[in-house]
């Protein structure tokens, strides 16, 4: 299971929120008690606003119980997301300019976003395996540790010799 290190919870939805999203697909949040009235309309507003972790490339963005792989990172996303709450997420696939202040990530369906719901980021773990094939060589306590490790976080494994292993993320 990857750590989550980051998690708030949406308490408002400006009016304006679900044009952003399908116009320019960008999410702008901020933290309910720091946001100006003028930006009320186009921001997602939320509450309990925690960050335990470094927000990296690879990592998984989860919206409204959707995930998205984080491609590129501001260099004033923390400092930002500490200060303010506040954060501006691309799903542009990172093909966009690089704002400081903005997170990309993959280019898929945005959910639609709803009071009550949960936006998190996890360190990518066995999300960022999914669907891949990952080989084991060698015979012993190690290969065995490693294997184990693997079906933890959700591998199957798919072959077994006397020196190796072929295990697959599902």
């Amino acid at each position: 299971m990857s750590k989550k290190y980051y998690s708030t919870k949406i308490v408002g939805v400006g009016g304006d929120v679900p044009k952003f999203l399908s116009v320019v697909k960008m999410l702008v949040m901020f933290d309910d008690s720091m946001v100006l009235p003028e930006l009320r309309e186009f921001s997602v507003l939320h509450s309990g606003n925690k960050l335990d972790g470094v927000i990296k490339p690879g990592d998984i963005l989860n919206v409204a119980g959707k995930q998205f792989k984080i491609i590129k990172v501001g260099g004033e996303v923390h400092s930002n997301l500490r200060t303010l709450g506040h954060v501006i997420i691309k799903f542009d696939g990172g093909k966009g300019d690089l704002m400081e202040g903005s997170i990309h990530v993959e280019d898929k369906p945005i959910p639609k976003i709803q009071i009550g719901d949960e936006i998190s980021i996890s360190e990518a773990g066995a999300a960022a395996l999914k669907g891949k094939k990952a080989a084991v060589v060698g015979e012993g306590e190690v290969a065995e540790a490693v294997k184990a490790l693997l079906v933890s976080g959700g591998a199957k494994i798919v072959e077994q010799g006397k020196e190796n292993i072929l295990v697959e993320v599902k």
